[in-house]
């Protein structure tokens, strides 16, 4: 494929699981012609201009091999709802239900768009699949499929506990706004500096 092809087909495929900008990619691909592990090969497009297809080398399908046979280390917790919501009693009850419905309206978003990608990538449906399935023999078939499958499968799970999450913050909410007496715009506990200082 064609650098622009790759990135086309990245927003569809692994960008899902590891977002990259767009000029990252050319600048990785860039990275991987010097190091060996792709070749470019130039073509005509259009009457005057020219277009790079990259190919997978050798020393490539040896890395390939090489990385997915590490196992790797889960990424540590970097979130910022969670983080934030650990603060959220320093906002009214109001801002923590935006907090939590804006939470909720994202993930149903997302769980949906990954159950849809899954049940087409289950139909063998997408362009990049029917590329590797033409590019592949017979036999991986189904594995090149069922692994891809299962990855979506568990990113919608994953969407669906986040979703359960925010809707339980939001009960959450209800509950406590009822047992503080406090409106619902009243800051339950404000941020104040310490009364006591150490001196100097």
């Amino acid at each position: 494929m064609t650098g622009y092809e790759l990135a086309k087909q990245f927003d569809v495929s692994a960008g899902y699981v590891w977002h990259a900008r767009h000029p990252h990619i050319y600048t990785e691909l860039r990275r991987l012609e010097v190091e060996g592990l792709v070749e470019g090969e130039e073509a005509p497009r259009g009457a005057a201009a020219t277009k790079r297809h990259y190919f997978l080398t050798d020393a490539g399908c040896a890395e390939l091999s090489d990385w997915l046979g590490e196992v790797s280390e889960p990424a540590r917790a970097r979130d910022a709802a969670y983080l934030k919501a650990t603060y959220f009693e320093f906002g009214s009850f109001d801002l923590v239900r935006r907090q939590f419905r804006a939470h909720l309206e994202h993930h149903r978003r997302v769980e949906e768009h990954w159950r849809a990608h899954a049940d087409q990538l289950e139909r063998r449906d997408t362009d990049l699949m029917r590329r590797r399935l033409a590019h592949a023999p017979r036999h991986a078939h189904d594995a090149i499929v069922a692994y891809k499958v299962h990855v979506y499968r568990g990113l919608t799970d994953r969407a669906r506990t986040e979703v359960g999450w925010a809707e339980r913050g939001l009960e959450l909410v209800d509950r406590l706004e009822r047992g503080s007496g406090l409106a619902g715009d009243v800051t339950v506990a404000p941020a104040t500096p310490p009364r006591n200082r150490p001196a100097g």
